[in-house]
């Protein structure tokens, strides 16, 4: 599978590289929801994002809402991974269109749980 990570924590993203490449799949990485904009127009075959909320120039959520309000990567599932542990935030991404939501710190088994149970 091609997985984009998006967080602005270089060491998240290294982490989630780590535990997906160890898997067998493919990552590609964003530091903010702009970026991650660009990465799947450019990379329309990705299957998953890992997807923070909190970040600079675009957040997680207005990502979220952006990628299900225009229709753009309608078969790629979208799982947010954040320290914002809120029963609203967690709510709020669900009813945007997030198929999963993982809270910050998490291991490897709960990344690996969480992908496959929206695949």
């Amino acid at each position: 599978m091609k997985i984009l990570t998006v967080d602005d924590s270089d060491l998240v993203r290294m982490m989630l590289r780590n535990i997906l490449e160890q898997q067998g799949h493919e990552v590609i990485e964003a530091e903010n929801g702009q970026k991650a904009l660009e990465m799947l127009q450019t990379h329309q075959d990705t299957d998953i994002v890992f997807l923070d909320w909190e970040m600079p120039v675009m957040n997680g959520y207005r990502f979220l809402t952006t990628v299900k309000d225009e229709r753009r990567a309608e078969n790629t599932k979208i799982i947010m991974v954040t320290s914002l542990n809120k029963m609203s935030n967690v709510l709020d991404a669900l009813k945007a269109g997030a198929d999963e939501y993982i809270m910050k710190p998490f291991t490897a088994e709960i990344i690996m749980t969480k992908m496959n149970s929206v695949f």
